[in-house]
């Protein structure tokens, strides 16, 4: 580990380029397992490789993408994934000769974690575990994970890593040209959430040419620690005549690399559509380079992340609101629905905070005679999906903690760390290990001190602990303790004299700010005074009910008049929107809203169909609020995880709405459609995304699965007298076997309607393969089909 980054701090680390072309020039076929094809052939990736070295290569990936348990059990080989990725790994370290450094390579699983699927995270984590053991046994010198579109997957493939070796790792996601990935995280918060799972580099790979990187690529830059990794392909790839083209040259690749090595990457590389002589050209240019200091956030800062977006908190900035409803004390309603072991309500504050304008949201959800554990897994897992704040993660277990931080999707914050019996040992390591911040509370093993100047010294104290782990002061929000300041005339200025250490000592503050009123009559009025009084003494942070109109407005007001709050900006929106704000903070009733925001609709419709027909819930509700959500979604509104939410919730209306609508004589009869991911394509998360729409919008939908051969898919559309056909390749070697079913199905049953999809699948190739229509994603599949059906 150590070699590797250290040549990352003294010169810029090149890896190789693609090796799926090549290899199907020498022997690989359509359908065949590429892992077992490179075993039963090592001397046709070898001999690639030590051309890649020769180039300047330093690290060589493995041919293992595919190797993890579920992409191997498509060939039947789901109980050989130790030897086959042993194996791997020995042919690249054979074939390294030494020369090179040698990258177990890790790819997607293609399943989805909980609640997008029906994975939990530790089973997947387990896959990971089972292919990366062997890849380190076989002799990789460090792990790459790669072309990754799910954050949380991502975090799992890390976790696994680094409880099965000791080896560097390395991760990287995809992101589209709008700089997201499909579930819908920005770079910022991809950065932050890999590098906090422990991830020695982190960066992006694949999807876009170097051109489209740049801004990712800052963006990233921005917040990392790590060193940056960047391996683009050789352009925007193009379907002409069948055949994938990459339209960038390698002087032309070269020339857009030195511009993302410019705004920050540290190790670099080719993707699809490079080979050995864009490496060459790479190696030439920056040879011997070292690699410059890029735009970073302020070293003081401190930064959460959700698994949409990140939240820095700056010394001098806008106040954070922890919003603090999401807590079953003195909330009898949501008591009694933890126990129940129902989150609805739980769910329902988290919106309405956010609409209040909370930046984090605390969750406890303690509350006698229930698994704490795996209630408050099933919130985070729901929160961390479809929540674009981060969370703050409350319980006087640390193994409750250390449950929730393991299946977050992002970098969450502890309430909290003191210096109590027991608790450094417990949580700091779970801190360290999973990268989250820690609300700091100056409590000493005698208790509560009464003194600022005793506060400090147990602050001190404990931060000397958490820096023998490597942890900093940005990771840490110091609790000045707010106490009722009717019990004791000097509370408010202990906690101010403790506010203003930590501002002068590079601590971030919080406290709780609802405490100091406690026993007196209109505790509001105290509440704000108690507010503002900390904001002069540097306070950055406060756990109060976001909902609190004038606790928010003295915030607002205090920042714009301490100079924390730019040209008044957040102060002018804020107030200026304010009559909304009890309606935006309701609850909603509504079966559109229900399913737009992907919310429990089942009780809501069970009320309806006594109130209006089935076809009048659907067409009225359920499917308007669909399409907005598809609106949303191709606007960038929304992503995967709202979009999986809005149809999970869809369903389940039309499931029990189902019995009705065969009763229903003026339903309209079904459209059925056929979806299939063609022979020799093993990738169906776009086909069943697709199918799921469809189902949900009305359509018949016969579902034939993945690797599907043109005379199944005929056969098919006749037995079940389909009108439309669905085709999805991913692969751009199976592009042509779509070319040869649409001319099949054509030929076969002139009347059905075709329609195509899949990474690889643009407007151009689906006009030259004579489609009748063809969706770049699951939102635009629905509105395709129903023209194609009119």
């Amino acid at each position: 580990m150590k070699k590797i980054l250290d040549i990352i701090k003294t010169e810029y680390l090149i890896l190789d380029g693609a090796s799926g072309t090549y290899l199907q020039e020498n022997g690989l076929k359509t359908g065949m397992c590429p892992e077992q094809f490179v075993i039963d052939n090592p001397v046709v990736l070898q001999t690639l490789q030590q051309r890649y070295i020769d180039a300047g290569s330093k690290v060589l990936y493995t041919f293992s993408f595919g190797g993890n348990r579920k992409k191997l059990e498509n060939f039947g080989l789901q109980g050989h994934v130790l030897q086959i990725n042993k194996r791997l790994a020995e042919i690249s370290v054979a074939g390294a000769e030494g020369r090179a450094f040698v990258a177990g390579d890790v790819g997607p699983t293609g399943v989805f974690i909980r609640p997008l699927g029906e994975y939990a995270f530790d089973q997947v984590v387990d896959i990971y575990k089972e292919q990366i053991s062997a890849l380190a046994e076989g002799g990789a010198d460090l792990i790459v994970i790669e072309t990754m579109i799910d954050l949380n997957e991502t975090r799992a493939a890390i976790i696994a890593a680094k409880e099965v070796c000791d080896l560097p790792v390395f991760a990287t996601m995809t992101f589209d040209e709008s700089g997201r990935s499909l579930t819908g995280s920005s770079p910022e918060a991809a950065a932050v959430a890999m590098q906090a799972a422990g991830a020695d580099a982190v960066g992006l790979n694949c999807s876009t040419g170097p051109a489209e990187m740049h801004e990712t690529v800052r963006r990233m830059k921005r917040v990392l620690d790590v060193p940056l990794v960047v391996k683009p392909n050789a352009g925007m790839p193009k379907l002409i005549g069948g055949e994938t083209v990459f339209g960038m040259d390698a002087d032309s690749f070269c020339t857009q690399m030195q511009t993302l090595i410019e705004l920050g990457a540290d190790v670099v590389g080719g993707c699809c559509g490079t080979n050995p002589e864009y490496i060459q050209k790479l190696s030439g240019t920056i040879k011997g380079k070292q690699a410059k200091a890029a735009d970073k956030i302020d070293e003081n800062i401190s930064v959460l992340a959700s698994n949409a977006e990140i939240k820095a908190i700056e010394p001098d900035g806008k106040l954070f609101v922890i919003g603090e409803r999401i807590n079953p004390t003195g909330k009898k309603a949501l008591k009694e629905e933890l126990k129940a072991g129902d989150i609805s309500l739980a769910l329902a504050y988290a919106n309405e905070q956010r609409d209040a304008g909370a930046d984090i949201l605390d969750i406890n959800v303690g509350v006698p005679g229930i698994d704490e554990g795996e209630l408050m897994e099933a919130l985070v897992s729901e929160l961390g999906a479809r929540m674009r704040l981060p969370l703050c993660i409350d319980s006087s277990y640390p193994d409750v903690v250390e449950r929730a931080l393991r299946i977050y999707p992002g970098r969450a914050l502890i309430n909290s760390i003191s210096d109590e019996k027991g608790k450094l040992d417990a949580l700091l390591p779970v801190m360290k290990k999973y990268g989250a911040m820690a609300i700091l509370l100056p409590i000493g093993e005698d208790g509560i001190p009464d003194t600022a100047e005793e506060r400090i010294a147990v602050i001190q104290k404990i931060y000397d602990k958490a820096a023998s782990y490597g942890l900093k002061k940005t990771d840490f929000l110091v609790d000045g303790l707010a106490f009722a300041v009717s019990s004791a005339p000097d509370a408010a200025s202990v906690a101010f004299k403790v506010l203003d250490w930590c501002r002068n000592n590079g601590f971030k503050t919080v406290l709780g700010v609802s405490n100091a009123s406690f026993g007196l009559p209109q505790r509001q009025w105290i509440n704000a005074a108690y507010l503002s009084a900390a904001m002069q003494n540097g306070l950055n942070s406060a756990i109060i009910n976001p909902n609190d109109t004038l606790l928010m407005n003295t915030a607002y007001a205090s920042a714009a008049v301490l100079g924390r709050d730019k040209d008044f900006a957040r102060y002018i929106e804020t107030v200026t929107g304010f009559e909304s704000t009890d309606r935006k903070g309701k609850v909603t009733e509504s079966l559109f809203d229900a399913v737009l925001y992907g919310k429990d609709s089942l009780n809501i419709v069970k009320e309806e169909i006594k109130k209006m027909s089935p076809e009048s819930i659907i067409n009225k509700s359920v499917i308007p609020a669909l399409n907005q959500v598809g609106d949303w979604f191709a606007e960038k509104k929304f992503f995967l995880p709202q979009l999986l939410a809005s149809a999970k919730s869809a369903k389940s209306v039309f499931d029990f709405i189902e019995p009705y609508l065969e009763k229903d004589e003026t339903a309209g009869k079904k459209h059925t459609m056929v979806i299939a991911t063609v022979k020799g394509d093993i990738h169906d998360i776009g086909k069943n995304l697709v199918a799921l729409m469809l189902k949900n919008h009305g359509f018949n939908v016969v579902d034939l699965g993945k690797d599907v051969d043109c005379d199944t898919i005929i056969q098919a559309v006749n037995t079940y007298q389909a009108k439309l056909a669905g085709l999805s390749a991913l692969m751009t070697t199976t592009a042509k076997e779509m070319e040869k079913s649409v001319a099949a199905l054509k030929s076969a049953v002139p009347d059905v309607k075709i329609m195509v999809g899949g990474a690889v699948v643009t407007q151009a190739f689906a006009d030259e393969i004579g489609a009748d229509g063809y969706s770049k994603d699951a939102a635009e599949a629905v509105k395709v089909a129903q023209k194609l059906t009119e």
